[in-house]
């Protein structure tokens, strides 16, 4: 796929949550091979793994902004079954069901109220989406809200470009006894092919 019909800046300068929605449908049926062949997006994978080392395989995950799937289908390989998949773009969503590696999937906004009981998983994962004009901090309020005391929150954040407002959501969550930090990763290159400045981290946190 050419840079002109795929840029991962394009996906940082969308003004607006319609704009973002309509960039992730026009790129959703090209999105996995630009990233992985042509970018070397690893995140989704280094993500499962962590995941793979914290949760038994019998855990309930959510997915969040799952995209096409590419943490569902790394956590399928590594043997979890009881997936949801939720992203903005219908686009996106339709890719990762095809893949067959959620139980479901659900067409939703991470900043909004999730359709989703209190308690509801035993973990989440939100990988690439807290990145700026995407998901905003106030995001994790929900994804704390839908896990159950004691499960997980895996995470990436970008390293090189923070977005906006997350040093502060986390350190209010921590303060309020929502949850306690379990570990925080060192940066690595997540598309060392295309964009090899853009550096996340993998963060842990435990539900309280």
């Amino acid at each position: 796929m050419s840079k002109d019909l795929f840029d991962v800046e394009r996906l940082y300068r969308a003004r607006t949550t319609g704009e973002l929605i309509d960039e992730y449908d026009r790129v959703a049926t090209g999105y996995d091979r630009a990233l992985l062949d042509e970018h070397a997006w690893c995140a989704p994978e280094i993500l499962a793994g962590v995941a793979a080392w914290l949760l038994p395989r019998d855990s309930r995950i959510l997915d969040a902004a799952c995209g096409t799937g590419l943490v569902g289908d790394g956590l399928r390989r590594l043997g979890f079954a009881a997936l949801h998949g939720l992203d903005l773009s219908p686009g996106m969503l339709a890719v990762a069901r095809q893949k067959g590696c959620y139980e479901g999937t659900t067409l939703a906004a991470l900043g909004d109220r999730l359709p989703f009981a209190d308690h509801a998983f035993d973990a989440f994962c939100v990988c690439g989406a807290f990145t700026p004009r995407h998901a905003p901090a106030e995001s994790l309020d929900e994804l704390v809200r839908i896990t159950r005391p004691g499960g997980y929150g895996i995470f990436t954040l970008r390293a090189d470009d923070p977005a906006p407002g997350f040093d502060a959501r986390i350190a209010a969550l921590a303060d309020a006894g929502r949850w306690t930090l379990l570990h925080v990763g060192t940066d690595f290159q997540s598309l060392p092919k295309a964009e090899p400045h853009v550096r996340n981290r993998i963060h842990v946190y435990r539900i309280a």
